[in-house]
């Protein structure tokens, strides 16, 4: 059996920022990847 935890959080709006950065870069480099290996295949 698997347990999961959800948590609510309250960034303030710094804090925001840098995860929707952190996020956007993620998202980039996923994306960039994919595409990479699209191209390979």
């Amino acid at each position: 059996m698997l347990k999961a935890y959800k948590f609510r959080i309250y960034p303030t709006k710094s804090q925001r920022t840098k995860m929707e950065r952190t996020l956007d870069l993620c998202r980039w480099t996923y994306n960039q990847t994919l595409a990479y290996r699209k191209d390979a295949w």
